[in-house]
């Protein structure tokens, strides 16, 4: 040991300090304290290793290290676990996983409620009578006309003899009537021709197979080029089925697909007839949306609808919707429209269905019109007809 305060042994963590009023008491303990103490060094590490060359190594037990000072350092066993760390970053994305079993099939629903009674259809009742009334209420019955020693049946306005009536109703088309029903008449029958409309009567020329799809008062404007009557689906007096008079617009209009189209115009109780080669979906298909699509039928043969024409020489536009560059020219939905220039956006005359031209005294909705003031190859026209649209 040294005078002077110094280090006599040096620990891991230990500094063992003598100071020099102790240091002759130190000297003598020296001699007796020194040897004990470095016989209990030596006996802790020969007992350590021994212990560690008797340790299985699967199981080896705490390691121990000796100082130079001859201090021993033992490690304890692991601690616990510390407290759980904050969750980490949300991670990419992951690939979409395999699609899963079909699950089970669900429990039967409920009945739902009745639907209301639907009208009644064309079929004719086993029910005879002798006399009454052929009314709406009477539709399909029968009777014995006793006068002319025959059996008629209630059309639902008229007796009609039973000869005319086709058990194959509903047909798709009066095409379809005038091919499996050779009895049937002219008149008015019950079609379907469409899967998702109900069936609807219409009048029927058998004799040819033509349907009925518009009649037009051209003195009235409940068919003018404006009309939304055009461009929607809606009927318009669909009960008006007499040939002679009264206009009506039937389902006919946008259910029925057709190949030829037949116009028709009355003038002097005197119908004219043209036909147009045109196939289509119906004819709301060509004229709703106002495009124009254009035919081949001549001028000409346009004209042969009524006894006298006047129209101008150029332009000449056909088919339907032909119309004009400004909305106060000619127009129509079905026909053919002229100007005197070479053009088509002032157009002065008129032929056809579907008709407007703010000039006309009647607005008229079908027939003829030509403005006097602008070289009409007939002079001046302003005519109304009674027009006729059908299909096959």
């Amino acid at each position: 040991l040294n005078p002077h305060s110094s280090p006599v042994c040096h620990f891991p963590d230990i500094t063992v300090w003598v100071k020099p009023s102790i240091y002759h008491f130190v000297q003598v303990m020296k001699s007796v304290i020194q040897p004990l103490l470095l016989a209990v060094i030596a006996t802790v590490a020969i007992w350590a290793v021994g212990n560690e060359a008797h340790t299985p190594p699967e199981n080896k037990g705490g390691q121990y290290h000796f100082s130079g000072c001859g201090s021993v350092t033992v490690e304890g066993v692991p601690g616990s676990d510390g407290v759980s760390g904050k969750n980490g970053e949300k991670g990419e994305k992951g690939e979409r996983g395999f699609k899963g079993t079909r699950g089970d099939s669900g429990m039967k629903g409920d009945v739902g409620q009745t639907g209301p009674q639907g009208p009644v259809g064309p079929g004719i009742s086993r029910f005879l009578m002798t006399d009454g009334q052929c009314s709406k209420e009477a539709n399909g019955l029968l009777r014995y006309f006793q006068r002319l020693a025959r059996i008629e049946y209630c059309d639902g306005r008229n007796w009609l003899p039973l000869s005319s009536y086709c058990p194959q109703q509903p047909a798709s088309s009066c095409k379809d009537v005038a091919k499996n029903c050779r009895s049937a008449k002219n008149g008015k029958y019950w079609i379907k021709p469409s899967l998702t409309e109900p069936a609807f009567q219409v009048y029927c020329d058998v004799s040819e197979g033509w349907t009925l799809i518009m009649k037009i008062d051209g003195s009235k404007q409940t068919f003018t080029y404006d009309s939304s009557l055009w461009s929607d689906k809606n009927t318009s007096q669909p009960d008006n089925l007499n040939w002679n008079y009264g206009e009506t617009k039937l389902c006919s209009y946008w259910t029925l697909p057709f190949t030829e189209l037949r116009l028709g115009m009355k003038v002097d109780n005197t119908i004219r007839w043209i036909t147009l080669n045109y196939t289509a979906t119906s004819l709301y298909s060509l004229v709703a949306d106002g495009q124009h699509r254009p035919t081949s039928v001549d001028k000409s043969k346009w004209r042969t609808l009524m006894p006298v024409t006047s129209l101008q020489s150029n332009c000449n536009k056909e088919g339907f919707n032909p119309t004009a560059g400004i909305e106060t020219a000619s127009r129509a939905r079905i026909g053919i429209v002229a100007n005197q220039e070479n053009d088509c956006e002032s157009t002065d005359s008129f032929l056809g269905f579907g008709t407007h031209d703010i000039r006309s005294r009647g607005s008229i909705s079908a027939g003829n019109f030509a403005d006097r003031r602008y070289n009409p190859d007939n002079g001046g026209q302003d005519i109304a007809v009674f027009g006729y649209i059908m299909a096959r």
